[in-house]
């Protein structure tokens, strides 16, 4: 949701005036005080993990490193979270729907700009990083493992590492033991094979694959974005507003663009804040990607993470019930859950392409024409459980003005980290 102060700021913005619009580098107190909300300086320390007593753990973020780049994890050997959440690509992977044993529903999210964020997925069907982690590791279009294999992997090739962080436990000692395939999200003889082992059991691998995913997150909590461009220039205006610098920096296209962003545009009443985004679920009428197979969002996110295992209110979670406001006040129904999808951040956006939630747009003109005639949400009767609710109006952007507004968001792009380690793959 949109800071109060955000918001004021954002109706104060101010719009070019005749001076601005003959030089766009004229800027008011007023408005570098607005711009400076959406710096990497004013990015706060990460959330607290209640769930997650390791998540700030160095120790585990080790393990966690060796595991995101581990393509043991996986049922044909080949796939490792890296595949997908590639470095080099901000933690994207370039495609419009992620390829590994098959092909994904939806597209991979960087993840350096969700560690902020409370939900996780395109449509926040997880609560937690360590969560999140977990899902593609059963998912037979993905790493494809099942779950009692992944947690016997873990106990037994990283033996070392895993008694050094939680002790010789009879839980992983159970897990060791099992033989069977055994998965409650898999069909068939993983599902039957779940359903056959004892609750003990099941019990000591559900605790075993818990600490898994929170290693992975230790891990991916290291992954800092260093300053774009962006940043750079609203530093170099709350410095001393020499022009000359300022034109060093940013174009005239680009700082054109950039009002247009916070003002005309309004792409700044969702995408802000440090990371440009405020976390919240929209439907803005993104193409369908298949119509005979629509995606729900939102509102189908709401009914996994009421069935999830491994929430903040699960038995595998570090929180007291307390902690967990999230899950404890989600929203549950209603029509704007409907085609609804998680506000992307905008950081690095000009270097994820493509688009939407499948990619289903190429370009950022592609998006921001989309913004600025936008369609319909599509709706079907059959498949709908309502007519989706619509969150956006057109823009009526002018095609030199669209063309700036793309110019501005290339600003957005943070320099690769080559020497932070954790930005490469570990070495064991």
């Amino acid at each position: 949701m949109i800071r109060p102060a955000v918001l004021f700021l954002l109706l104060a913005f101010t719009l070019p005036t005749t001076q601005a619009e003959q030089n766009p580098y004229t800027f008011t107190e007023a408005d570098i005080q607005f711009l400076s909300m959406f710096t990497l300086d004013n990015l706060p320390d990460l959330p607290d993990a209640p769930s997650n007593r390791l998540a700030d753990n160095d120790q585990a973020a080790r393990l966690g490193h060796q595991l995101f780049f581990d393509t043991g994890l996986s049922a044909n050997g080949e796939v490792a979270c890296s595949t997908c959440h590639q470095p080099e690509r901000y933690f994207t992977d370039g495609l419009p729907q992620s390829q590994a044993l098959g092909t994904t529903r939806r597209n991979a999210p960087s993840i350096p700009s969700a560690l902020h964020g409370p939900w996780q997925f395109w449509d926040g069907r997880t609560d937690s990083l360590w969560a999140q982690a977990l899902s593609p590791l059963e998912d037979l279009n993905e790493h494809g493992m099942d779950r009692t294999s992944a947690a016997r992997y873990f106990v037994t090739e990283y033996r070392d590492e895993y008694e050094a962080l939680f002790g010789a436990s009879d839980e992983a000692e159970r897990v060791r033991a099992l033989t069977e395939s055994a998965s409650p999200k898999q069909p068939g003889e993983p599902a039957q094979a779940w359903s056959d082992l004892d609750e003990a059991d099941r019990d000591a691998v559900n605790r075993v694959f818990a600490q898994l995913g929170k290693v992975i997150m230790a891990y991916e909590r290291k992954l800092d974005l260093e300053p774009a461009r962006f940043d750079r220039f609203v530093n170099a205006l709350q410095e001393d507003k020499e022009e000359s610098r300022l034109r060093n920096l940013l174009t005239d296209d680009e700082v054109n663009g950039m009002r247009l962003f916070m003002g005309k545009a309004n792409c700044a009443s969702c995408h802000n804040g440090p990371l440009f985004t405020n976390f919240e679920f929209h439907n803005i009428g993104a193409p369908e990607a298949d119509r005979k197979n629509v995606d729900l969002g939102r509102f189908e996110g709401v009914a996994e993470l009421q069935d999830n295992t491994f929430t903040c209110l699960s038995d595998y979670s570090d929180a007291d019930p307390e902690q967990c406001e999230e899950m404890r006040f989600l929203k549950q129904q209603g029509p704007e859950l409907v085609g609804a999808f998680k506000t992307p951040s905008l950081r690095n956006v000009n270097e994820t392409a493509p688009y939407m939630q499948a990619g289903q747009l190429a370009t950022l003109m592609d998006v921001i024409a989309h913004y600025n005639t936008p369609t319909p949400p599509f709706y079907d009767r059959e498949q709908h459980p309502s007519r989706p609710h619509f969150d956006i109006l057109p823009l009526k952007l002018t095609v030199e003005e669209q063309e700036q507004l793309a110019a501005f968001l290339a600003t957005l792009t943070s320099p690769i980290p080559d020497q932070d380690k954790w930005w490469q793959a570990p070495t064991r």
